[in-house]
Parts: C-alpha cells; sequence; structure tokens
C-alpha cells in the first residue's frame, strides 16, 4: 500500500498546483508509516531533491522538509541508495 500512495505522489510533485501538496504527502509518510515505506522514498529521492530547484518558494520548502524528514526516518543502509542524489546537487550544473 505504501508503495502505491507513494508513487501517486511522486507524479504529481511536477505539477505546479499540486507539487506542494504531494511534497507535503510524501513527508507525512516518512513521519508517520516510517520502516516500511522506506524503500519507497529513498527511490523517490532524486525526485524530491529535484524540487528544491523550483521557482516557487513553498514547493522548494515542502521538499526540503520533507528530504529532511526522508533522511532522518532512513536507515544508515539507505544512504548508498541516496548518495547519488546527493551528488547530482553537488554537481557544476545543479540548479542553486
Amino acid at each position: 500500500m505504501a508503495k502505491a500512495e507513494v508513487d501517486a505522489l511522486v507524479t504529481k510533485i511536477s505539477d505546479k498546483k499540486e507539487g506542494q501538496a504531494a511534497l507535503e504527502g510524501l513527508g507525512k509518510i516518512a513521519a508517520d508509516k516510517g520502516a516500511p515505506a522506506e524503500p519507497f522514498l529513498v527511490a523517490a529521492f532524486d525526485k524530491i531533491l529535484e524540487a528544491t530547484g523550483d521557482k516557487s518558494k513553498n514547493v522548494v520548502e515542502a521538499a526540503i522538509a520533507t528530504a529532511k524528514a526522508i533522511v532522518e526516518m532512513a536507515s544508515p543502509f539507505a544512504v548508498d541508495a541516496m548518495m547519488p542524489a546527493f551528488l547530482t546537487g553537488l554537481g557544476v550544473k545543479a540548479k542553486p
């Protein structure tokens, strides 16, 4: 069930009207469901970090809060899976 929820919300991240709500929903899933939802949230982590480059300040703030919630909830073993998303954000061509 968590996979379907996460996938549905991830597809809405790029939607201008529903992006903020989708990110807030993902943050709520990270806080409420924790470990059972971890694999799906970690898989979506790169899309969540991409949202930090959005033009809307509200979307950026929601993306940052969601990313923090996922990192705080994730097990140390999930860091390997999240590392490519972190490194992409450090790249020269990444949006500031």
